[in-house]
């Protein structure tokens, strides 16, 4: 029995690839850290504790804009490719979100975005 090999390779073997392989840049990871005087001037300060984490996002990186964040996700725009980059939202900042809240005082921490989880072409 004659073997066909053409453009489809042979059976049970590697087939030809259906388009030319992206080569991406890999998302470079933000290791964001909330200061005790990040945290001082959110209970001290009436500032919300999202809005001093989403600075500390930017302070991490400086070539997003947009940062806003939940309970639930870490959002910002990429200004270069104009895409919205969601993150899920780390244990570590929900836990300290809820504890502001509720008019108590974190300790300082640090958390990593490091794996997107949605990326979305913006208008």
């Amino acid at each position: 029995m004659r073997l066909v090999t053409g453009d489809q390779g042979i059976p049970f073997g590697p087939g030809m690839p259906s388009r030319p392989a992206r080569h991406r840049q890999p998302q470079r990871q933000a290791t964001v850290t909330i200061s005790a005087e990040a945290i001082a001037a959110a209970t001290v300060g009436r500032i919300d504790g999202e809005r001093v984490i989403a600075e500390a996002i930017h302070a991490a990186r400086p070539d997003v804009c947009n940062v806003a964040l939940d309970i639930a996700t870490i959002r910002w725009t990429d200004p270069k490719t104009s895409r919205r980059v969601t993150f899920a939202t780390p244990v570590v900042v929900r836990d300290a979100l809820l504890v502001l809240a509720g008019g108590a005082v974190p300790e300082p921490f640090r958390f990593i975005l490091g794996r997107v989880a949605r990326v979305t072409l913006r208008d």
